[in-house]
């Protein structure tokens, strides 16, 4: 008399636990615990209205890393009080015809994305400044990412609300000058540096 074919139950259980535990490897990885492999580029800060203390925060993200990376926030020692804001949304919303801005919750960039911040767009909304800022100085800004809150820092430069700084007179202040965009392009270090390993 043949045997039915059929595993036991204890057979079938260490089966399908067996098969749970490969499949779990072979998914997608779990959230970064701090700001993974995050970096920033193109930081920059508009200076404020007259008669305004907001100045407003632009750069772009981008996660080379595989595993997403939460961004719960941004914080700044230059500033009271720090920010995410989204004005596109706002714009967009009938309570907010006259184009105020809506807060950004916490969000993540997946491994291998980017995200942007632009005018009118994502911003990053900077109030009460602790001094005086021109065009051409430079803001440090850290975004707070992961369950494990770590910061990640980078220089944003101040420019005009296009974007752009002034032109130079001679050329030790266009030496000075690109010296300064090239510090608010490089992020002033971010990507390399995560406050999570290093003293704030």
């Amino acid at each position: 008399m043949r045997q039915s074919p059929i595993l036991s139950i204890p057979a079938a259980t260490g089966l399908i636990v067996g098969l749970a535990i490969a499949l779990a490897g072979c998914g997608h990885s779990g959230p970064a615990p701090d700001c993974g492999q995050l970096s920033v580029h193109d930081a920059w800060v508009a200076p404020a209205h007259a008669g305004s203390r907001e100045m407003l925060g632009y750069f772009t993200l981008h996660n080379d890393g595989s595993q997403p990376v939460a961004v719960n926030g941004v914080a700044s020692n230059a500033f009271d009080r720090a920010i995410f804001q989204n004005k596109a949304a706002a714009a967009q919303s009938s309570n907010n015809a006259d184009g105020g801005a809506q807060p950004l919750a916490p969000f993540t960039v997946a491994g291998g994305a980017g995200m942007s911040f632009k005018p009118g767009e994502r911003e990053v909304a900077l109030y009460s400044p602790t001094r005086a800022y021109r065009v051409g100085d430079q803001v440090r800004l850290s975004l707070i990412c992961g369950s494990q809150h770590a910061r990640l820092a980078t220089t944003a430069v101040v420019r005009d609300r296009h974007g752009d700084l002034p032109a130079a007179g001679d050329d030790e202040e266009a030496a000075d000058r690109q010296q300064v965009i090239k510090d608010g392009r490089d992020g002033g270090g971010a990507g390399a540096t995560d406050d999570s390993r290093t003293a704030n």
